[in-house]
């Protein structure tokens, strides 16, 4: 082993074949020494761990001694946690809680991701850090507690991001994007867009890079670290269409009551977060969405040219 390879900073991360773990291995395997893990491995890097199973985790921690541990894994399907809350509840709160307590253990710093989903969407300005959580959801909630968790057992030893509507991993995408793609890829030429539910796109790869950044000037705490901006689910889907020129598609406005079959956990109608925090440190940490989903469709582009 090299001198440099030596003063790599080791990483363990879990949740690591979801949309943002790939997106950041892809982008740091070369700059950290990074153990990827996952509940279901997608990738021949990736070893099977499940931060529900907190003995398992403790010994892998033992072995590895990692400087830091990124804990991406969390059940996002809102629907599959409303139907299933005890799972959701393993995974988000008690997940989150495990890992918490072996970085405690090992007093290893902790990096965790939170959502804007917490919050009720009652409100008509954008929520900051300090807005008190009111999930509506057991997605939601399940997430809210993971979070107490951190904070409490961590004190000034943790790091939480709160992100928005995910966008990124390619494959990997089971959200918005990767689902109004999937229908046109299918021939469907009528599409329906919510005017009704807002919030703030987050591009994985800006998330990534901003996790890095924010590690390297910014106290421990609790951060909102969303794509600049905010949005309609409609207005998201009219930028993929305009982007792609699907000429023969139509998009037509609907409000959320269309949906409530497929889509029938509660969802805040507001979920539109700011990143205060970062704003009052003076510095540029995420792009605007309209830039940063922009990014992602070229990507998207430029990998289907090259099938």
């Amino acid at each position: 082993m090299s001198k440099k390879e030596k003063l790599k900073k080791r990483i363990l991360i879990t949740g690591a074949s979801g949309m943002l773990g790939t997106t950041f291995y892809e982008i740091y395997k070369e700059l950290f020494d990074i153990v990827s893990t996952d509940i279901a491995p997608l990738d021949p890097w990736t070893q099977k761990l499940d931060v529900r199973d907190k003995k398992s985790l403790s010994s892998l921690v033992d072995k590895i001694r990692p400087d830091r541990i990124l804990n991406f894994a969390a059940l996002t399907d809102v629907e599959y946690c409303e139907t299933h809350p005890d799972e959701a509840y393993d995974t988000n709160a008690q997940g989150a809680e495990n890992v918490a307590e072996v970085c405690k253990e090992y007093d290893i710093p902790m990096v965790h991701i939170s959502t804007a989903g917490v919050f009720d969407g009652k409100k008509n300005t954008p929520y900051m850090e300090q807005d008190l959580p009111n999930p509506v959801n057991i997605y939601g909630k399940a997430k809210n507690q993971g979070d107490i968790a951190v904070q409490r057992l961590l004190k000034d030893n943790f790091h939480i991001f709160r992100a928005g509507w995910m966008m990124g991993g390619f494959d990997r995408d089971k959200k918005f994007v990767k689902k109004i793609l999937e229908q046109i890829d299918q021939g469907k030429t009528n599409l329906y867009g919510l005017t009704d539910m807002f919030g703030c796109p987050t591009y994985t790869k800006d998330f990534s890079q901003g996790i890095v950044k924010m590690l390297e000037v910014a106290k421990p705490g609790l951060y909102h670290m969303v794509s600049e901006g905010n949005c309609s689910r409609f207005d998201v889907a009219k930028k993929i269409i305009d982007f792609f020129d699907f000429d023969k598609v139509t998009l037509t406005k609907v409000t959320g009551d269309f949906f409530e079959k497929d889509y029938y956990a509660p969802r805040p109608p507001f979920e539109v977060i700011v990143n205060e925090k970062i704003h009052n440190m003076g510095i540029k940490v995420m792009r605007n969405w309209e830039d940063a989903l922009k990014s992602y469709l070229s990507e998207i582009l430029k990998r289907r040219n090259a099938k």
